[in-house]
């Protein structure tokens, strides 16, 4: 073999290799959007305590899960892995009784609102019912991670234009932007503040997908279900927070969720919006989608 043949043939193999790479990474971010990243302005300086101060955050580019994860894909999980959830585990997650949010034992990720089996035609509703543990579990199986919040915010907010919502600066009107608490919540939750006049066309979750997507190509950072997040929630974290790829570490045993679910409030809808619970804790409108880094 002479050795212009040897080299033909090892830029042959790194062609091949580097082109299946590109391959395997197509597939893996499959129903992703790259988020460019970039520098913006974190917080809101007209919001409650935890949401300040507004502070300068360098974010690395990444991809975000273009859709919340659903219940089609987290039964997926459910079935290849044999996987546990901590509601199964424990006394069941919340659910809407007719009357009061309350635990109700048995419930679980295959439920939905109002404690009743999803059936098949709902599988593509995003999956509630789920711990932090729960979603970082499903995350590492597809290879992926949650995102921190910082990147979440930045994602929602389209990225370097800091829109206030995740539709844009302006408040809600009657087009349908977002699955929030609305006329049909209303009837339903009688005592839950609402946005009046505003009809999104459901009581609880919707389709994944179902309004228009934020300026990136995502959809539902605003309503549907709040999403969990890697960060620790620590309401004083940006008094403190590093100004590159932030992410609270310091083990509280609570976790950041994001984005507000079909109840969300009028006055709470701003992308900045930041809550957390125990990472062990699942809820009837608390689900999460994913992210995946650059190589």
């Amino acid at each position: 073999m002479t050795l212009e043949f040897k080299h033909i043939k090892s830029i042959f193999t790194i062609a091949v290799i580097f082109l299946f790479g590109q391959r395997m990474l197509a597939q893996s971010t499959e129903k992703m959007v790259f988020v460019e990243g970039g520098i913006f302005m974190m917080g809101y300086a007209d919001g409650p305590d935890q949401e300040k101060p507004v502070h300068k955050v360098k974010l690395s580019s990444f991809y975000i899960d273009k859709y919340e994860v659903t219940v089609r894909e987290y039964k997926q999980f459910v079935e290849a892995t044999k996987y546990v959830t901590d509601a199964e585990k424990g006394e069941g997650s919340y659910i809407w009784d007719g009357k009061d949010f309350t635990t109700k034992k048995g419930v679980n990720w295959r439920h939905d609102a109002i404690g009743q089996l999803v059936s098949e035609s709902n599988y593509n509703h995003p999956v509630i019912h789920l711990s932090w543990n729960d979603a970082n579990a499903y995350a590492k199986w597809v290879g992926k991670r949650l995102p921190t919040e910082a990147e979440w915010e930045y994602a929602a907010r389209g990225g370097s234009k800091a829109y206030k919502f995740a539709w844009g600066n302006e408040e809600i009107s009657n087009k349908k932007v977002a699955n929030i608490s609305d006329e049909n919540y209303h009837k339903a939750v009688s005592f839950w503040p609402y946005f009046k006049s505003y009809d999104d066309g459901f009581t609880y979750s919707s389709p994944v997908g179902t309004y228009e997507p934020n300026c990136l190509g995502i959809f539902d950072m605003a309503g549907n279900a709040w999403e969990w997040c890697e960060d620790f929630y620590d309401e004083n974290f940006y008094k403190k927070s590093p100004k590159l790829n932030p992410v609270n570490k310091i083990n509280n045993g609570k976790r950041v969720h994001r984005g507000n679910g079909w109840d969300g409030r009028p006055n709470n809808m701003r992308a900045s919006r930041r809550s957390g619970d125990l990472q062990s804790n699942s809820y009837v409108d608390t689900g999460f989608r994913c992210v995946k880094d650059i190589k």
